[in-house]
């Protein structure tokens, strides 16, 4: 049993670790203001679809988005505290990598 004091530390350094997780993947929304125009333009030739230029954003941004999860589980799940073994490590990774790709997205 965890004493109540050691769980509300618990949750605050999860909430923060998730909102400075959202605030690194800012840097994203430059990329997409500088790629707007050129998707306009394109999208307005037909030179491809709207949800292909979608897809392929989405598989080229998924493998820096498992290494910077990775990392980033790896270091604060025991340095937090937090228990379960494996598949507590490996719910924790898959929610840092949905915060992650919402934070792109």
């Amino acid at each position: 049993m965890i004493p109540p004091r050691g769980a509300q530390g618990r949750l605050g350094c999860l909430a923060i670790s998730i909102s400075t997780s959202c605030f690194t993947c800012t840097t994203e929304t430059v990329e997409f203001i500088k790629e707007r125009f050129i998707f306009v333009r394109e999208t307005a030739y037909n030179a491809y679809r709207r949800s292909s230029y979608v897809l392929v954003r989405s598989f080229i941004s998924i493998p820096a988005l498992i290494v910077l999860s990775l990392s980033f589980c790896l270091i604060t799940f025991w340095a937090i505290g937090l228990s379960g073994g494996f598949s507590g490590f490996l719910f924790y990774f898959l929610a840092a990598c949905g915060t992650f790709w919402a934070g792109v997205k």
